[in-house]
């Protein structure tokens, strides 16, 4: 393109995108933008709408998830649905604005290809990282395992939800958080900084592991979910401190637990496993469709 053509280009390209012009708007690329949700109100003129749809869907997909994570049967699974379902009506809503808007429709000021731009990267760049921040950190979160150390329970490659607004008791499923500094020297023989081990004791319990089997207040602890035995796995007997926690793997010949660790302090348990949410046999490359939902 010769020098001429490209300022005769800058200068329709600016002059298409001036506030004021007739321009009527294109469904089609109304559905494109849409890619961003929202941004497809926001190019046919109804700004307003696409703030509001962008944030209804945010809400609308961490409720979703949140009953997911409290709905014990695999009717659950219809929650999973709502975000795709959501986005589906934001897309075909974003053609029928554009649609239905008037031929004769004047740009406006924010119908430029700028503003869409900086807001796509503003709500990559800020917006969505908060909310992930915020949810993740205060009310749930997934986490992929990879390892073998709570099965069958809990199997290599299955993705989990946390309830960040429930604490484990005895004999529930925890994650045990140990990114915030401090980590063990024995985690060094791990990639992970977060593990998923079982609540055995609480506070004020006096715990013992001989050979791999755990006897609690001076009675055998049965304990259908383990796997044993582990000849070289022992522990006390000792009086687990107040705001510690005594855990588990349930493969009791591997994984890092509190035969290794000691008691675990209260604030690094991260929350109470609640639910498989999804789940990849590598081995078959397969998905494991019958862990998806499955309570724990």
């Amino acid at each position: 393109m010769g020098g001429e053509q490209r300022v005769a280009a800058q200068h329709w390209f600016a002059a298409a995108q001036e506030p004021g012009r007739v321009c009527p708007r294109n469904p089609w690329l109304a559905v494109a933008l849409s890619v961003c949700p929202g941004l497809g109100q926001h190019y046919a003129g109804h700004i307003v709408r696409g703030i509001a749809v962008y944030v209804a869907l945010i809400v609308l997909s961490w409720l979703a998830a949140i009953a997911f994570m409290h709905v014990e049967s695999k009717i659950g699974i219809v929650f999973l649905a709502v975000p795709f379902v959501a986005t589906a009506w934001i897309v075909y809503d974003a053609w029928h604005c554009a649609a239905r808007q008037e031929r004769s429709y004047r740009l406006r000021w924010f119908n430029r290809i700028w503003i869409y731009a900086a807001v796509t990267l503003f709500l990559i760049i800020t917006v969505n990282p908060l909310m992930d921040k915020i949810i993740g950190g205060h009310v749930m979160r997934a986490f992929f395992m990879t390892t073998t150390a709570m099965q069958p329970a809990v199997l290599n490659h299955d993705v989990l939800l946390i309830n960040k607004l429930a604490f484990p008791g005895r004999g529930d499923l925890a994650l045990i958080d140990f990114s915030g500094g401090n980590q063990p020297a024995q985690l060094s023989r791990v990639m992970e900084d977060q593990l998923i081990r079982r609540v055995i004791a609480l506070p004020g319990d006096t715990v013992e592991v001989r050979e791999g089997e755990v006897w609690l207040n001076g009675a055998r602890l049965d304990e259908d979910y383990a796997r044993l035995p582990a000849p070289e796995r022992n522990f006390g007997p000792a009086e687990v401190p107040a705001g510690h926690y005594f855990v588990l793997s349930d493969q009791r010949a591997v994984g890092i637990d509190s035969c290794v660790l000691g008691f675990i302090e209260r604030a690094r348990i991260g929350g109470k496993i609640t639910k498989v949410f999804w789940s990849w046999n590598f081995d078959d490359g397969a998905i494991r469709w019958e862990r998806t939902a499955l309570g724990l």
